[in-house]
């Protein structure tokens, strides 16, 4: 099953540039979709076309078999939601469980309804304690959270996001993955923009390589060991692919690293100095 279909999507800016050419994908449901490249490739654009941000112009946006277009607008975005790169551009009001109640309320549920779905969401990214701050007083990683509690609230099938870790530790980056793999093993499609090829090797199902406003090619993560297509794309071999190409051993994390390279006895012998 496909959650998104893309068919010759093309896009230019007010002043003519083009930003999308003849875009066509077909992006399977339940799986993590990396959109790679370096900036000015059309990875937001592409993003933004997928919940209607931006029409579709010339070409088509098909998501869950809905077209995306006017009068479908409100079902597609209930549909998927879009995560920012920068939560400040979807967060305004005064306090935190006020910006995730915001969604459900649009859609004039039952205020009891409401507080259910949000004190659930904030539960699910363990921001409760932040329930009556103002959004402006947060963290960058906990304006993320809070930012995708308000898209857990209105219980989105798909999760779009533009550059999700940017900006962000590598402690805090790591606990919102693990927050989206639950939500991917729950049954959400998650499809992210991104420049960091590292992470798409170990964290993507499949990647889509994009140059130019042009797709170069879409398959699965084994793309980024394509050294000569990553090089037409401008982007680096990822480090543990460059470091095991020669060997029959693939692994994708630093975890498989160390354990096809053994080196957890001297990591432990290590901790005995």
């Amino acid at each position: 099953m496909f959650a998104l279909e893309i068919k010759n999507l093309s896009y230019s800016y007010p002043d003519r540039t083009p930003a999308l050419e003849e875009i066509n994908l077909k992006i399977k449901a339940r799986k993590k979709t990396a959109i790679l490249g370096t900036n000015g490739s059309g990875k937001t654009t592409l993003i933004y076309h997928i919940n209607g941000i931006i029409p579709a112009r010339e070409g088509s946006v098909t998501v869950l078999g809905l077209p995306v277009c006017k009068e479908n607008l409100q079902r597609v975005r209930r549909a998927v939601g879009l995560l920012f790169d920068s939560p400040d551009n979807q967060m305004f009001s005064t306090t935190v469980s006020g910006d995730i109640a915001f969604g459900p309320r649009n859609l004039k549920l039952d205020p009891v309804i409401i507080d259910q779905k949000v004190h659930e969401a904030m539960r699910k990214v363990t921001i409760e304690d932040l329930a009556d701050r103002p959004p402006y007083c947060l963290s960058l990683g906990q304006k993320k959270r809070a930012a995708i509690a308000g898209l857990l609230a209105m219980e989105p099938q798909i999760l779009a996001c533009d550059e999700p870790f940017s900006g962000l530790d590598p402690i805090v980056a790591g606990q919102f993955r693990d927050i989206l793999d639950q939500l991917k093993v729950k049954g959400a499609t998650l499809i992210y923009s991104t420049h960091d090829v590292n992470l798409a090797y170990a964290w993507a199902d499949e990647v889509v390589i994009m140059k130019s406003g042009r797709v170069l090619a879409f398959s699965g993560f084994e793309l980024l060991r394509n050294e000569a297509l990553l090089q037409q794309a401008s982007l680096p071999l990822p480090v543990l692919a460059q470091l095991f190409k020669d060997r029959a051993e693939k692994p994708r994390t630093v975890a498989e690293a160390a354990k096809v390279l053994d080196l957890q006895p001297q990591v432990r012998q290590a901790k005995n100095f």
